[in-house]
Order: structure tokens, then sequence, then C-alpha cells
């Protein structure tokens, strides 16, 4: 039998570890005549293989909870299979978390200058949370942005700036508020009341990106470099753009890079 200190150095883990690994039922010490916490070489291997689960990805619990099961049954290995794809979907988030960190980092080290590129751009679908300033419209489509929002890693928020609304009076722009993502990504939405999702077809597009503040933002005159760019051209705006905020600055004092996709012809 160890003692604490003596069963800490020979599985390396730290008494408050092991504490904490009693308190969940992995480790069950007994206490010798003077009182004091006693394990033994069956705590060890007890250790060794809940540290293979937490290999794994298995939490704490579920782990504690396999030990304890019946191992090499149909049900461990399901166990196992069902852990192998949460553990795929996660990887699966992660690129596209990276991709994004990677696009932010992109766009701070081209210190924010206006850029114009004629790209073909993905259909995205999308949840609107708003009509204009009217959020009132999220009432009947929660379910489906709660799904989205979950989605993060794939989905993007974002603004719907109608066509119209470019040549409508006034001298600033209404755009929508919407949570986004790839068409690809659509197969993700099998639980979404896809009445409440709507699709926007970009294909040949000008990616235009600029830094502005949020008031700014809004103004008409601060899209004349996009419609000049387009007059040059001799391109026609062809439908509703999507913009893309990158929030590196979240106090709103600064100013934003935003990424808008402009369906032409």
């Amino acid at each position: 039998m160890y003692r604490i200190k003596e069963f800490a150095a020979m599985t390396g883990l730290p008494p408050s570890k092991i504490r904490f690994y009693e308190k969940h039922g992995l480790l069950s010490a007994l206490r010798d005549d003077n009182g004091y916490r006693v394990f033994s070489p069956e705590d060890a291997f007890r250790s060794n293989a809940f540290r293979v689960l937490l290999q794994y990805g298995f939490t704490v619990e579920r782990a504690v909870a396999m030990l304890d099961a019946r191992q090499g049954t149909e049900e461990f290995r399901r166990s196992l299979e069902d852990q192998r794809e949460a553990l795929l979907h996660e990887a699966d988030l992660l690129r596209y978390r990276l991709a994004k960190i990677g696009g932010a980092l992109e766009l701070i080290d081209g210190g924010g200058r206006s850029d114009f590129t004629l790209m073909d751009a993905p259909d995205q679908l999308y949840v609107r949370a708003s009509a204009g300033l009217d959020f009132g419209v999220a009432v009947d489509r929660e379910r489906e942005i709660a799904l989205f929002y979950d989605m993060l890693s794939v989905t993007s928020c974002a603004r719907i700036i109608d066509k119209d609304d470019f040549d409508a009076p006034g001298d600033s722009i209404d755009p929508s508020y919407i949570i986004a993502m790839p068409e690809s990504e659509g197969h993700r939405l099998k639980e979404a009341d896809l009445a409440h999702v709507e699709h926007l077809c970009l294909g040949k597009c000008v990616r235009f990106r600029r830094c502005v503040t949020r008031e700014e933002s809004v103004r008409k005159e601060t899209f004349s470099d996009l419609f000049d760019y387009l007059d040059v051209l001799g391109y026609e705006l062809r439908g509703n753009v999507i913009l893309f905020p990158s929030f590196l600055n979240l106090d709103g004092n600064g100013s934003d890079i935003e990424t808008l996709f402009v369906p032409v012809r």
C-alpha cells in the first residue's frame, strides 16, 4: 500500500488531482491506522487506464463510468466508434476556426486597405435575425437561429444589403442581420426548418474589403469607391450584397475591416 505522497510520485499525479479523482469516484483510498490515505497497486492501474480513456477524448465523468463497465463488449466498441465520430466532427470545426483566424490575421497584416478582387464566390444559406433594424422577425426563426449559432465555426455573423436599398432615398442603407454558412455545408442543417433558411446566389462577385467605423458602415457615401470601381469595369450590381464584419475593434471606437461580396454582371 502507498501513502498519497508515494502514490503521487509513482503515478505523476499531484495530490490535488488525486483528491479530485477520489471525489469523482476513480480512486477509493483506504485509511491506515494513523488515518492517512493509502492506495493499492490496483489504484495505480486504474489511474493509467483512466488516462488512456482521457487520451481518447472522453470526459472525466464518462471515463470513470467506462472504467467500471465491462470491457471488450459491443457497447464498449460502440463507445469508441461514437467518440471517433465526435472527434472527427471537432477536427472539422477546428479547421474552420483556424481558417477564420488566418483570415483575420491576413486582414490585420493588410493594414485595412480597400481592395477589390473579382472572384467566383460560394452561395450562402442564411437565417434572418432582423429585417433592417426590426428584430421582431427573429421570434419565428428562434430555433433556426440557435442552430446556426451552435455551428459558429462553420457559420458567420453577417449582414444582407438589399440591392434596391442602394437606390432608395436617403443617405444610409438599412442592412438586415443574418447568420450565414456556405451552401456546401447545408448537409449540417438536418434539424432546421428550411422554410426559415434563405439562399443567396453569389457566383461572379467583386470582393470588396474596406476599413470603416460602425457609424460609417451604413453611410451610402462610403460605398462610392465600390460603385466607381464597378463603373470603370462596366459591371452592374446583380443582386443582394453580403457583408462579413471582422470585429477587430470590439469597443466600437475604432475602425473594423469588412469584407463584402458584391454579385455583378
